[in-house]
């Protein structure tokens, strides 16, 4: 009896787990169900934007999206998904006292920790929008297409169209950036462009061709200063992987220096008429005050910038003032996410940001911190990086790709006559290009204050030493294979229908029998690898 009355209570307990493993699936089953789901990519407009949206949707749809276009308002129609979105992209703009308007798209409001008293109080931020859990951190990225009329709706979705359906060439390895000056203390402003420079050569992709204006006048690289707004402007046309402005700015124009008595400056003015045609340029990130205020009542320099047809296919801005200290972060931890695995705008930027809220340094905490004044015993500096991630504003749709390479698959081995590589070709690739930057070349001699014709040369010879020299350029039905004798960058770029691909090798003979090159991803030859 006792054996049977043993069976009994085995078999209860069996019962019992078999039970609770039953409920343990049917309450885990809605989450796994979520996982075999498309990304969403939600939109959130007015009626009247509903049907000039349709095209982008459509792309969106061909890249693997759900689409979700909503007209209700953005809590609502956030909550209304069985699923969190993974890119929700505002289609409208947002003004007080614009409520009643057949545009309106309302951002939230945040309250600012302020380090000055004239600062405004509190900012506009679309990115609390992505914020889900209530932590601060956006959890999505959240983009903004701040349009008033259906004819401006049009514009940018053709522009991001034409952007993402474009061919890539080298010239999308392109990195523009503009340092203004600080106009701190001799001893920061004296120090700036080298910091700069040595970021850039050390956290940006190996394979990315850098092109620097520095508005330290007795610098190479700031060249006539009354020549920098059009040269950026032609930058921007030419194309890049990222452009990028650093430094003090307005709502509507970003400043670079003093030269003979006027502010150098750079507004919507100074790039109407270059931009107004052409193929759109690759993303703006202004990383300085108040750029990308699209809340304000006149359209702010992000806004003019992504309303021209040749303009940036992006553009991202604060809505109100931001912190030296924490903009050194932000761009620093967006160089290097370009060297990642993110390729869609809102991502990278997200992955950049949420990173630049936990790097630190203290010799840079320590020299930034005050510079702008304080109104506490200390500047919190938790609180700064709590803003900076939430005040940036992302005008254009966060889910939209950019030409970000793929690993180029390389073999590269030293021999006596010098390295010898050979590529192997990705399927649908056509082209490859090799370039290749000579070591010794990246010293920039200081000017002395050179006339005219002498900065502009000396801004092109500083400029060239960031540049990859062709060395050939090889059609499909050539073998991909070569060699070279010299030290310095090889970088090899290949191209096909919508897509390219770049590995960069430094060369340097360490002695006779070895060399030696910064590691990366994985190559054939562990003495020779491709640098990110």
């Amino acid at each position: 009896m006792e054996a049977v009355q043993r069976v009994l209570r085995a078999g209860s307990c069996i019962f019992s787990v078999a039970v609770s493993l039953v409920l343990m699936v049917n309450m885990v089953t809605p989450a796994l169900a979520g996982a075999d789901e498309k990304p969403i990519w939600l939109v959130v407009t007015r009626p009247v934007f509903q049907e000039s949206i349709k095209p982008l949707a459509k792309k969106r749809r061909e890249d693997g999206f759900r689409t979700v276009i909503s007209t209700r308002s953005v809590a609502d129609a956030i909550s209304a998904l069985k699923h969190r979105p993974v890119f929700v992209l505002l289609v409208g703009d947002d003004q007080s006292g614009g409520e009643k308007q057949p545009w309106y798209v309302p951002s939230r409001r945040r309250k600012l920790y302020r380090w000055r008293t004239a600062q405004r109080k509190e900012f506009a931020s679309d990115a609390l929008w992505g914020d889900f859990d209530g932590d601060l951190i956006p959890d999505a990225p959240v983009g903004r297409i701040p349009v008033r009329t259906v004819s401006q709706l049009k514009l940018v979705v053709d522009k991001i169209l034409a952007f993402e359906n474009k061919q890539p060439t080298p010239d999308d390895l392109r990195l523009p950036m503009w340092l203004g000056s600080p106009g701190y203390n001799p001893v920061i402003d004296s120090m700036t462009t080298g910091l700069l420079l040595s970021i850039a050569r050390t956290k940006s992709p190996a394979w990315a061709r850098l092109w620097i204006i520095s508005a330290d006048a007795s610098h190479p690289l700031c060249g006539r200063p009354s020549d920098q707004a059009a040269m950026f402007t032609k930058q921007l046309k030419r194309g890049g992987i990222m452009a990028a402005l650093m430094g003090h700015a307005s709502a509507t124009s970003f400043y670079s220096m003093k030269f003979e008595g006027r502010s150098i400056r750079y507004t919507a003015a100074d790039a109407e008429n270059a931009l107004a045609t052409g193929k759109p340029g690759p993303v703006l990130a202004i990383l300085s005050c108040d750029s990308g205020n699209f809340a304000g009542r006149r359209n702010c320099l992000a806004e003019s910038l992504l309303m021209m047809k040749g303009g940036p296919v992006a553009v991202i801005g604060a809505t109100t003032e931001s912190h030296p200290l924490t903009n050194y972060f932000s761009g620093l931890c967006l160089l290097q996410a370009l060297g990642g695995n993110d390729k869609r705008i809102g991502s990278l930027w997200l992955a950049a940001q949420q990173r630049a809220m936990k790097v630190r340094n203290p010799v840079i905490e320590w020299t930034l911190r005050d510079v702008e004044g304080k109104l506490e015993k200390k500047i919190n500096v938790a609180k700064l990086r709590r803003d900076q991630i939430l005040m940036y504003a992302l005008l254009g749709d966060p889910a939209a790709r950019m030409h970000l390479p793929d690993p180029l698959d390389c073999k590269i081995k030293r021999h006596g006559d010098g390295w010898h590589w050979q590529v192997h070709k990705p399927k649908g690739a056509t082209r490859l290009y090799v370039g290749f930057r000579q070591a010794g070349r990246s010293s920039l001699k200081v000017a002395s204050k050179p006339d005219r014709s002498a900065a502009r040369r000396r801004f092109q010879q500083a400029n060239a030493t960031f540049a990859f020299e062709t060395v050939s350029e090889l059609a499909d039905s050539a073998p991909w294979k070569g060699a070279i004798n010299k030290e310095g960058v090889l970088r090899m770029v290949a191209t096909g229908p919508g897509r390219i691909y770049v590995a960069a090798f430094r060369l340097k003979v360490a002695d006779r029998k070895t060399t030696t090159t910064k590691p990366g991803i994985k190559s054939l030859n562990p003495s020779e690898r491709p640098l990110q």
